[in-house]
């Protein structure tokens, strides 16, 4: 538990800011929702191929044959918190779950004394976290209008693998796991439209590009594209 003075005290000082301003602000502008939808990694498959036959290798192993599946999209949501300063300009935040993206080999390697072997990998690729952006609207008729995000991402992205051999009814080596994680901050833009059909409720569709997610380093970086539908309701 977090219980030093020095760590303590700042965060119950945000936290009693933050509460004491709520009622102020939801007068003015302030309003919460969620959004859910579909996102879309954009990966190739032979990547992931040439990464498992380049750490078979890596290990004494040849691939002599194989399958492989890549499954690209996921499900996305999101809950927001945002505050419209005018018709035209509201800052908002958020927190996003990008979903994943999940690959399976299926494999016949060869080498090491090992024999003949089948091997099973599964990767999967996670990727979540904050944003803040500034969000500019077109209102074309007092219950319709478009608009056009720009902000950041403060991702964590996480990749999972997990290897295994078998000689085919019994295991002889697996399975082998491993996970590796890293943060960074991350562009984004969108666009959609939103339709008002009472005075303190939205309903939004749009598309987002958040680019070049991840860190180049430790998970590399990857564009992710979400398609979503969203609800907010303004403390009006």
């Amino acid at each position: 538990m977090l219980l030093r003075k020095g760590l303590c005290l700042p965060a119950l000082t945000v936290v009693m800011t933050a509460t004491a301003a709520t009622p102020a602000l939801a007068g003015n502008g302030l309003y919460v929702g969620a959004t859910a939808g579909t996102s879309l990694f954009h990966q190739d498959k032979s990547d992931f191929d040439n990464a498992i036959i380049d750490a078979f290798d890596q290990n004494g192993l040849t691939v002599i044959s194989g399958t492989s599946t890549l499954d690209k999209s996921s499900f996305a949501f999101g809950g927001i918190i945002g505050y419209q300063f005018i018709p035209e300009i509201a800052v908002e935040a958020s927190y996003t779950d990008l979903g994943k993206i999940r690959y399976h080999s299926n494999d016949v390697v060869v080498g090491g004394g090992l024999g003949r072997l089948n091997a099973f990998a599964d990767l999967d690729g996670k990727a979540k976290g904050p944003t803040l952006s500034v969000i500019g609207s077109l209102p074309l008729t007092p219950q319709w209008e478009v608009y056009a995000r720009f902000g950041i991402l403060f991702s964590k992205v996480t990749l999972d693998a997990a290897v295994s051999l078998s000689t085919g009814s019994a295991a002889s080596n697996g399975p082998g796991t491993s996970s590796e994680s890293g943060n960074s901050v991350d562009p984004l833009a969108g666009v959609g439209f939103a339709w008002k059909p009472y005075k303190q409720l939205k309903i939004r569709a749009e598309y987002t590009r958040y680019s070049n997610v991840g860190d180049k380093d430790k998970t590399g970086e990857i564009n992710i594209d979400t398609f979503n539908v969203g609800v907010t309701y303004a403390f009006q």
